[in-house]
């Protein structure tokens, strides 16, 4: 009997390792594609001119929702595994899939209840257990006795190239993929290691981009199994110069090393050199696909439900997801086999259509434009408006002051009190940073305080020159490439840490009447600034994490429709510390410590130039500064609107214009100067300088 299935996703791996064996098949009469599915135009037409008579379809879950099959192969990326399985589920189809189960373990296990629940048979394609290399360590494993300590190194330059008719970098997106090398490679390591030395019981592991600091996922990790009485290290990477992978096993009577050719067995008998073919000639290995093919179609003919390859594969998606939640925690971690998810848990959501990118989309680079649709020249008109009244206000301000009297008070003033004022400034900068980096460790647990200080100060050095807040994208440019995370996720903080700034911010407006009579001119902008930041918590509230999320499970499950939607799944990843309250405290206390260090820097700043004044006006006038800063006008350095919200202040509590712009010409520089002094030399040693050069 001629068993019908269909081809599901059509990329690289479909048409050139798993088609030519479907060909063959139906060449014996054993199997036929008749349909065959791809969000990708380029895709469908590449595997209708493979399979002519088979019925073309855009989504896989369309297919399987119209289509009598026996089975389902399944060429997709991780993310649409759930969908999948669930359609496949309600029809009664076999599956044949391609690893990982999931994008991450909870649905990993929602598809071992879906699998169980229906009865199906579900194949992941383990094929390195088929590879040439590795039978010839099942043959010769038995006379090395007991392996008890085994290692593992796969090196590869660069993450393998998607299909070009869809998204050509989609291993490298986390939503995607589910995560980088530890999912793309690690997936074979864990189940080949299984196969010799049964289940770990422990792993400790690190994960780190250390060289591709564009992808959004890691590009090596460094895994230690703990198999109590034996253990297995495995070493990944795609941060190599040359493409190769090594093993050694140590057991009771001898040792397996096996390199790119060659297996060597060396026992009390002597040396057995084995010579089977490489495991890095190229990527797809459609060779090793036959035996697990043909295993397939005998299970689904004669009805076998193989358990074991459903423990295997989830066995794997445990190792994987303890191996990241190891190294965000930095310690050993037990692998405990977690609760089934009831069939119930499986919602309508999850059985909807595979969501369609369009064909060349860039879902991986953080990129992608916004959508303008009459937003430009909107934003053109507020910024035009804010403008103008800027240039009154100055005009007003200047008009007319004395410039020999602002000369006068500057070169009276006493730089003791500055250079005080410009250290304390550096300590702020400090707290701020602490105050990021407070936001920053849910995500990414080894950055340190030098990181954010740098990003920083080399942030503070390219908006003293570059408008529209360049500063930021240097912010996190430097940031994402010290630590190694998605510069959307490090965009995503970089939100998260201004959020937590103006609720300090707004605070301090509130505290303010009970100081001092607040003048009628800062209740607009106060309530601007509130405005602000009612309008930035609820964003945050909107886009932060509902589940536990890691840097490969950015926000969970996400279906990605269109690019926006990858760049808010990247922001998202940023946004985890609003899930972890001691995270939010420690962020907020550093906040509160750094606005009390900017209270005593605008008073040193103010007697330096003979002004003496207590706690409530000062507090005035740096929150005043602050709201002027709130206005959607961003000049380098805020040259005019910190003039005008210190001027106004000062103004207000009568003193002199000349002493007000005096004081507000030395309050800026001495913030200014120094750090421009630090930063600008950060930026020529940094990444930042490239943002720089593009604006």
């Amino acid at each position: 009997m001629t068993l019908r299935g269909a081809l599901l996703g059509a990329g690289n791996i479909a048409l050139k390792g798993h088609a030519p064996h479907w060909l063959e098949l139906e060449k014996r009469g054993q199997a036929r594609i008749v349909a065959l599915a791809d969000e990708s135009s380029a895709n469908r037409e590449a595997a209708a001119r493979l399979f002519p008579s088979a019925r073309v379809y855009e989504t896989a879950v369309g297919l399987l929702d119209h289509e009598r099959l026996d089975f389902g192969d399944v060429c997709t990326p991780p993310f649409t595994r759930l969908a999948i399985t669930a359609a496949a589920a309600r029809r009664g189809v076999h599956l044949l899939a391609e690893k990982p189960m999931a994008v991450d373990l909870a649905e990993a296990e929602r598809v071992a209840t879906l699998v169980r629940d229906s009865g199906i048979v579900f194949k992941p394609c383990h094929q390195y257990h088929h590879s040439p290399l590795w039978r010839a360590v099942r043959d010769h494993v038995g006379a090395i006795g007991r392996v008890h300590l085994a290692r593992y190194d796969v090196r590869r330059m660069a993450a393998n190239e998607g299909s070009a008719g869809w998204v050509p970098s989609w291993r490298t997106v986390a939503a995607l993929a589910g995560g980088g090398i530890l999912v793309d490679h690690g997936a074979h390591v864990f189940y080949q290691l299984r196969s010799i030395m049964g289940e770990a019981r422990r792993i400790r592991a690190t994960v780190r981009t250390l060289r591709h600091h564009d992808y959004g996922v890691e590009d090596t990790a460094s895994i230690l199994l703990d198999h109590g009485d034996a253990m297995a290290e495995v070493a990944l990477t795609w941060a190599a110069r040359r493409r190769e992978i090594s093993f050694r096993l140590v057991g009771e009577h001898g040792e397996i090393a096996g390199s790119e050719d060659e297996v060597r067995v060396w026992n009390g008998a002597g040396e057995t050199v084995v010579r089977p073919g490489g495991l890095s000639e190229g990527s797809v290995h459609s060779h090793w696909y036959a035996p697990l093919f043909a295993d397939f179609l005998d299970q689904v003919r004669h009805g076998v439900r193989d358990r074991e390859d459903l423990d295997e594969a989830l066995y794997v998606a445990r190792v994987i997801s303890c191996a990241y939640e190891s190294s965000r925690e930095e310690r050993a971690l037990a692998v405990a086999t977690t609760p089934e998810i009831a069939a119930e848990a499986v919602t309508e959501a999850d059985m909807d259509p595979i969501p369609a990118a369009a064909p060349g989309s860039a879902l991986s680079l953080e990129s992608a434009p916004p959508r303008e649709d009459g937003v430009r020249p909107r934003r053109l008109i507020a910024r035009t408006a804010v403008l103008a009244g800027m240039v009154g206000v100055v005009a007003w301000m200047l008009h007319d002051v004395a410039w020999s009297g602002v000369w006068n008070v500057l070169a009276t003033a006493q730089p003791l009190w500055i250079a005080a004022a410009a250290a304390v400034n550096l300590v702020v900068l400090v707290f701020q940073s602490a105050r990021w980096l407070a936001l920053l460790r849910p995500m990414a647990p080894h950055a340190t305080l030098r990181s954010t200080f740098k990003a920083m100060l080399v942030g503070f050095t390219v908006s003293a020159f570059v408008p529209a807040r360049a500063g930021e994208l240097a912010r996190v440019e430097v940031l994402g490439r010290e630590v190694g995370l998605s510069r959307m996720a490090v965009m995503g903080s970089v939100l998260l840490d201004h959020i937590v700034d103006a609720f300090v911010l707004v605070a301090g407006l509130v505290l303010l009447p009970f100081l001092m009579p607040v003048p009628m001119w800062l209740r607009p902008g106060g309530w601007l600034t509130g405005a602000l930041f009612a309008a930035g918590a609820i964003v945050v509230f909107a886009m932060r994490p509902v589940a536990e999320v890691s840097r490969r499970q950015p926000g969970g499950r996400i279906r990605l429709r269109d690019s926006a939607v990858a760049l808010v799944t990247y922001a998202r990843e940023g946004l985890r510390a609003t899930r972890e309250p001691r995270a939010l405290a420690w962020s907020l206390s550093a906040s509160l410590v750094g606005w009390g260090l900017e209270v005593n820097v605008t008073a040193l700043s103010l007697r330096a130039v003979g002004l003496r004044l207590p706690l409530g006006p000062t507090l005035f006038v740096l929150l005043a500064v602050n709201v002027a800063l709130a206005l959607p006008l961003a000049t380098p350095a805020n040259f005019g609107t910190l003039e005008v919200g210190a001027v106004l202040a000062l103004v207000e509590m009568g003193v002199s214009k000349e002493a007000a712009v005096a004081f507000a010409l030395s309050y800026h520089l001495l913030q200014i100067v120094p750090i421009a002094i630090i930063g600008f030399v950060l930026t020529l040693r940094s990444p930042g300088r490239r943002v720089l050069a593009r604006h």
